[in-house]
């Protein structure tokens, strides 16, 4: 089955705990869980095995759960390595990889939600200086690249940017 290796790649970033590198931490996060062969552990595709009779499991039935349990470890510590410390103490008390990553997925989609709405209200209330170039204040704001693109800001509307320009732009 699939083998651990220590740490995750370097293109898997760590979570920032506001969620605002959530859309590029998923991907790659899933990419590398699945290079290793643990997404089954993530997704529940890969239950545990059930013995046929639990008071007489077979020699392969104990070889399988075992093998099961080593790469349900290996997932866990693959996830918690990439984890704020505040959301590995969250998901501790869970018991399985599946439930500890639902809680991840709920708890980052929600905060990447937010971070997506405060960056979008911060984005529509830039305010161009007189004689400026508008496209050179967006890509030269400090947050453009870091916060804008992590959370991918792509949702705000031609018809929104445009009127924000006019707007900023006056009399142009």
């Amino acid at each position: 089955m699939a083998s651990l290796s220590d740490a995750l790649p370097l293109s898997v970033p760590k979570l920032d705990a506001l969620g605002m590198n959530w859309a590029i931490f998923i991907f790659r996060f899933q990419d590398a869980i699945e290079t290793k062969g643990f997404w089954g552990h993530f997704d529940g595709s890969t239950p545990a095995p059930v013995f046929a009779d639990a008071a007489n499991p077979t020699t392969d039935e104990t070889t399988v759960k075992a093998q099961w349990d080593k790469n349900e470890r290996s997932a866990k510590s693959l996830l918690t390595q990439k984890l704020p410390d505040s959301t590995v103490i969250m998901i501790h008390v869970k018991v399985t990889v599946r439930e500890r990553w639902e809680v991840v997925v709920k708890e980052f989609s929600k905060k990447s939600a937010y971070a997506q709405a405060d960056l979008r209200s911060k984005f529509m209330g830039m305010k161009c200086s007189d004689k400026a170039n508008p496209r050179e204040m967006v890509e030269n704001s400090p947050s453009y690249t870091t916060d804008f693109i992590h959370c991918e800001l792509h949702e705000v509307s031609f018809l929104e940017v445009s009127g924000s320009f006019s707007a900023v732009l006056g009399s142009f």
